[in-house]
């Protein structure tokens, strides 16, 4: 009676009461990312590298830690040898450019078995400022194995940006790139919502979108797309979405 009593109190005091079937998740290797640990346990999880070619959303509320999550899985292709592109509206990504310094973040590091100290690294790469909408650019001249390249796009307003990212991806299309099993190329689209035609934008930039969904893979190249509501996602862009992570979306769908 004892041990079913304190059984019975520790599942009350857990949030989480699926069953999980260990063996059929990722497991550790040399194309898995690790992004933490499964909720309520100390069994390390993980992400196969490979299949961001299949596509990924991240979506969250604002504060909902969307962003960090993203950054998480950066950082792990970065470590991992891929080359990475990222389009910030926000300004708010060249912290990867810099050693992490912040407290509150590296208190958490013991909890993942990672030092505060010997742990944080800044990562090499770029920043480029986008300033024309307009601008025709030949995005793999940046891309490097392991370095991040970030455009900034915060000057831009929807329609501008809407246009540079359809412009961006037509060319990707044009530059004949030799097929690659794997990812090669991760592209990384932060606050998508902003091109939307509600927000202003005009549509071409998610059919380009949805297109870059349906073809990269061939190329080695995944897309993450970042936005605040799945809802963002229309159309077949969603079914050609292999990896969702939802961060206080409240989507009971």
């Amino acid at each position: 009676f004892a041990a079913t009593e304190i059984k019975r109190r520790q599942d009350a005091k857990k949030r989480f009461h699926a069953k999980i079937e260990y063996d059929l998740l990722p497991q550790e290797g040399d194309r898995s990312l690790h992004v933490g640990k499964i909720a309520e346990t100390n069994r390390k999880s993980y992400i196969d590298m490979d299949l961001l070619t299949v596509h990924s959303i991240v979506a969250g509320s604002t504060g909902g830690g969307k962003s960090i999550s993203a950054q998480d899985i950066v950082e792990e292709c970065l470590l991992k040898g891929a080359a990475v592109a990222v389009f910030d509206p926000t300004a708010q990504w060249s912290g990867m450019l810099r050693k992490l310094e912040d407290k509150k973040f590296l208190d958490y590091y013991p909890q993942f078995g990672m030092d505060p100290k010997k742990d944080p690294k800044a990562f090499n790469g770029n920043i480029k400022a986008v300033k024309n909408g307009r601008e025709v650019i030949d995005i793999f001249k940046y891309m490097r194995p392991g370095e991040i390249q970030i455009f900034t796009t915060n000057t831009l307003d929807p329609k501008e940006y809407d246009i540079f990212v359809a412009s961006m991806i037509q060319q990707i299309f044009r530059s004949k790139l030799e097929e690659f099993r794997g990812l090669r190329y991760l592209l990384v689209f932060d606050e998508i919502h902003r091109i939307l035609p509600k927000f202003g934008g005009s549509g071409a930039g998610f059919t380009q979108i949805e297109r870059g969904c349906r073809e990269f893979r061939k190329w080695g190249i995944g897309i993450v797309l970042i936005s605040q509501v799945l809802s963002d996602f229309v159309g077949e862009i969603k079914a050609n979405i292999n990896t969702q992570i939802q961060m206080k979306t409240r989507d009971d769908g």
